[in-house]
């Protein structure tokens, strides 16, 4: 399938396909995103081909339901953005969880100038991921459940935070470097290859919604409100069946189910 009409189809699962390109287009496109294809890592658990090619992004994420992480669903959003015109550029960026320390660049982001202003758009990020275009300028945003800013922490280094328990929590940080697709496809080896690399070693699902986000970390769901955060464990490879398919919309098998579980039990 041509490349314009793999981006046709997408617009139009997410009902986008007769909007005016605009600032509202992009703000609905990373909302619309993060609701509905699945923060992931069942691909990466159950050992399935990776390739970081659009069409194959687009078949894994948006045909086959499989999920995906920053690597995918990032990659997958810059080609719908160059596609539409937009003149996106790639970054990577380092998972720092507010620390002090200088981990490997494992994290991808696009940015996007619009009318003279930057935005950092991020749909790959997780359950703690912004679902807007959060502007470079410090600006901060306001999802209606959480805030978002980027600040600029050291001259150069800049930092994608979100406002929790009182203060803002550096998620990660970036530099405006020159990357390109073979820095992505080193990122992404380790991502899913290395044995120590987080989603070798957790399955992990999430989708942001706007009154509520799911968020599945090995065998413990969650959905959090904006006041209350409901919490439970998994008992059963059919549970976690059910959980991911009807709560994350992935496409997984029953005997993929018990794959998953089997794996998660044996590492507790």
């Amino acid at each position: 399938m041509e490349r314009h009409k793999m981006v046709e189809n997408y617009l139009k699962i997410l009902n986008l396909h007769d909007k005016k390109l605009d600032f509202d287009f992009l703000c609905d496109a990373v909302s619309r995103h993060v609701a509905t294809f699945a923060f992931s890592s069942v691909g990466c658990q159950l050992g399935d081909d990776l390739p970081l090619d659009f069409e194959s992004l687009y078949q894994r994420i948006v045909i086959e339901r499989r999920g995906g992480y920053c690597f995918e669903q990032n990659g997958l959003f810059f080609g719908v953005l160059e596609e539409l015109g937009f003149s996106p550029t790639l970054y990577l960026g380092r998972v720092i969880h507010n620390q002090d320390i200088h981990p490997g660049l494992t994290h991808r982001i696009t940015l996007v100038e619009y009318e003279g202003q930057q935005y950092v758009l991020d749909v790959g990020f997780g359950f703690l991921g912004p679902s807007q275009p959060v502007p470079m300028s410090g600006v901060e945003v306001d999802d209606g459940r959480r805030r978002f800013r980027i600040a600029e922490r050291r001259p150069g280094e800049f930092h994608m935070q979100i406002f929790k328990d009182g203060n803002f929590f550096s998620l990660y940080r970036f530099e405006l470097a020159r990357y390109g697709q073979a820095d992505c496809e080193l990122g992404h080896f380790f991502s899913h290859k290395h044995p120590k690399a987080a989603f070798v070693n957790h399955l992990v699902a999430s989708l942001i919604l706007e009154a509520e986000t799911r968020s599945l970390v090995d065998l413990t769901y969650r959905i959090i409100g904006p006041s209350s955060t409901q919490s439970r464990e998994i008992s059963n490879p059919e549970e976690l069946g059910k959980i991911l398919t009807e709560e994350f919309g992935l496409k997984v098998k029953e005997t993929e189910s018990s794959r998953l579980y089997e794996k998660l039990k044996d590492r507790q």
